[in-house]
C-alpha cells in the first residue's frame, strides 16, 4: 500500500480509544474490583462497564498503536528505534519518577497511613525495592509505572516483533492468501483464534494482569493493526463486509462474559484461571470480544469519521501527555472529592470534570517548554506539514 493521504478515521479511533481509557479509570473507585482509590458508593453499573470495556479496550489501543508503528517506520526509516525510545521510554522513566509516586501516596493516605509527601518520597525507592518481584520484568514495569506500563510494553513489543513487521512491511501478505480472504470475507474471523489460543494456553501459567499472557494477546492486536494499515486498501472492504457479524459477535461475547460473572465456577475461571473446562468456556468469548469489537470499531469509524477537523491534529498530539498525567489527576483529585462529597454520581462527575480540565491545563503547560515536550515524548511539529505527522503512540 502506498499511502497518499492521512487516514483520518484512525486518528479519531485513537482519540476514542484513549478517551475510553480516561473514563474507564475515572469510574474505577466505584467498582467492587481492587484499585488505587475506593468510594463508599459502589455501583453494579460500574462493575458491568468495567467487565464490558476491559475485554477489548486495550486491544483497540494496541491495534491503533500497530497502525501508528507502520506510519512511524515509514517516516523515520533508520531513526525508527531512536524515535521510539524518545517517544516511549523517556516519558516512561520520567513519569515513573515524577508522575506516578503521588498515586501510591494518596492510596496510602486513604488507607489510613499518615505521612508527609516529602517523607514518602524520601522512602519511595525503599518502598519499591521492598516488593518481592524477583526478576519478573512485567511485574516491575507495572509496579514502577502503574498505568504507564503500556509505554515500555509497546517498545518491547516492537523489538520482539520487528523481524516479522519488517518482513511484512517489505513483502506484505501473500497474494494467494489475500485472494482467498477477498473471495471469502468470513475467513477474517479465523484471526481471532490466535488470541483465544494464547489465553487458553498461557493465562493459567501467567495469570497476572499485564503479565506474559497479556503481552502475547496484545501483541496479536498490535500485529493486526500493523498489517491492517499496510494492506488497508484490500483489508478494509473485507472488514466492512463482516461489519454486522463483528457487531453480533461483540454483543454476544460481551453478554456471555458478563453472565459468566454471575456463575461462580466461571467467575473463578476468569479471575483465577486453571486448566479446566470452565477456563476454556470463559476464554472463548474473552478472545472473541477483543477481536470483534476492535475490528467493528475500525469498520464503524471508517464509515462515519473519515474526515479532518480543526481540533483533530491537536487532539492527536495531546494523547501521549494526557495519557501520562490523567491517572495521577484522577487519584489526587479523586481522593479529595471522595473525602468531602458523599454522593456517588456527583463524585464520578466531579472526578471526570477535574481530570478533563487538569489534563488540558497540563497539556498546554507541557507544550510551552522544550524540556517538558521532550520529557513527555512530544515532537516539534512545526517542521512537519499538517496532516503528515506520524502517530504519537
Amino acid at each position: 500500500m502506498q499511502q497518499k493521504e492521512r487516514i483520518y478515521y484512525l486518528d479519531w479511533l485513537r482519540v476514542f480509544a484513549f478517551g475510553i481509557l480516561m473514563l474507564f479509570h475515572s469510574w474505577q473507585p466505584f467498582t467492587s474490583f481492587h484499585w488505587l482509590l475506593n468510594s463508599d458508593h459502589k455501583s453494579i453499573v460500574a462493575d458491568i462497564f468495567t467487565v464490558f470495556f476491559h475485554t477489548w479496550r486495550l486491544h483497540l489501543i494496541f491495534f491503533v498503536s500497530g497502525a501508528g508503528t507502520w506510519l512511524a517506520l515509514k517516516s523515520r526509516g533508520k531513526y525508527f528505534f531512536h524515535d521510539r525510545f524518545l517517544r516511549l521510554i523517556v516519558p516512561f522513566i520520567f513519569g515513573a519518577i515524577a508522575i506516578v509516586p503521588c498515586q501510591y501516596y494518596y492510596q496510602m493516605l486513604q488507607g489510613g497511613t499518615e505521612t508527609s509527601f516529602i517523607d514518602f518520597m524520601i522512602h519511595y525507592p525503599k518502598f519499591q525495592l521492598s516488593k518481592n518481584l524477583q526478576f519478573n520484568i512485567f511485574s516491575w514495569i507495572i509496579e514502577i509505572g502503574i498505568h504507564l506500563w503500556y509505554l515500555p510494553y509497546l517498545f518491547i513489543m516492537t523489538l520482539v516483533t520487528f523481524p516479522l513487521i519488517k518482513r511484512i512491511n517489505i513483502k506484505g501478505l501473500p497474494g494467494v492468501f489475500m485472494q482467498k480472504l477477498t473471495r471469502r470475507p468470513s475467513l477474517l474471523l479465523l484471526f481471532a483464534l490466535p488470541i483465544i489460543i494464547v489465553i487458553i494456553v498461557l493465562q493459567p501459567i501467567f495469570p497476572d494482569y499485564t503479565g506474559v499472557a497479556d503481552f502475547f494477546t496484545y501483541s496479536f492486536s498490535f500485529l493486526y493493526g500493523f498489517i491492517f494499515i499496510k494492506e488497508n486498501e484490500q483489508l478494509l472492504p473485507i472488514i466492512k463486509k463482516n461489519n454486522n457479524t463483528l457487531l453480533a459477535l461483540g454483543i454476544l461475547s460481551s453478554l456471555l462474559i458478563i453472565a459468566s460473572m454471575l456463575i461462580e465456577p466461571l467467575r473463578n475461571a476468569a479471575f483465577n484461571p486453571e486448566y479446566n473446562i470452565y477456563h476454556v468456556i470463559v476464554s472463548i468469548p474473552i478472545g472473541l470480544s477483543a477481536f470483534s469489537w476492535t475490528l467493528y470499531f475500525v469498520s464503524l469509524f471508517s464509515r462515519k469519521l473519515n474526515f479532518n477537523a480543526k481540533a483533530l491534529p491537536e487532539l492527536n498530539r495531546s494523547i501521549l501527555p494526557v495519557y501520562i498525567v490523567h491517572q495521577s489527576i484522577i487519584v489526587v483529585a479523586g481522593f479529595y472529592i471522595i473525602k468531602y462529597i458523599d454522593h456517588g454520581l456527583l463524585e464520578f462527575l466531579l472526578i471526570v470534570l477535574a481530570t478533563v480540565i487538569g489534563s488540558i491545563l497540563a497539556y498546554y503547560f507541557i507544550n510551552m517548554f522544550k524540556v517538558t515536550r521532550f520529557l513527555f515524548g512530544l515532537k516539534n511539529y512545526s517542521k512537519i506539514r499538517p496532516g503528515k505527522e506520524s502517530s504519537p503512540v
